[in-house]
């Protein structure tokens, strides 16, 4: 008895999630919206963001992340946006409208000092001092053939 099926056998993989961030430096702070999951395959790319947006902060002091169009983001990428917040001399402020699991970690970890969670983006800005220009910068999305 021949036990070989028809279909075929091949398994398709899947393209790993896609992250992409902005960078806008504001009147009173520097904006990163970030778009997509942010789990173990972007990790990486994730820490490049940050570091990245830290770097670029500017005279401000406030990095503010906007995470309204993050569709996962895992314990690791909280615990190393708070790492960052930890060590930087900069301001972070996280801006998320709707509330998720994202926010019930951050105030179940204890890291509302280091991470406070803000309905809106104006909300998040309102203690923040006037930076000097305003410019954007989009971080490219990853090609597929790198990981």
């Amino acid at each position: 008895m021949n036990t070989h099926s028809s279909r075929d056998d091949h398994s398709t993989l899947a393209a790993p999630p896609q992250l992409r961030a902005e960078l806008t430096l504001h009147h009173t702070a520097t904006i990163l919206h970030v778009h997509g999951e942010i789990d173990a395959c972007t990790l990486p790319q994730w820490r490049t963001i940050l570091d990245d947006a830290l770097a670029a902060e500017g005279e401000s002091g406030h990095l503010v992340i906007d995470i309204r169009d993050v569709t996962f983001m895992s314990c690791r990428a909280i615990l190393d946006m708070a790492t960052r917040a930890q060590q930087s001399s900069a301001r972070m402020s996280v801006v998320n409208p709707v509330p998720t699991v994202t926010d019930r970690i951050i105030v179940a970890a204890g890291l509302t000092e280091w991470l406070p969670v803000y309905v809106s983006r104006t909300q998040a800005l309102a203690s923040a001092r006037p930076l000097r220009q305003s410019i954007r910068t989009t971080f490219p999305p990853p090609s597929p053939l790198t990981t």
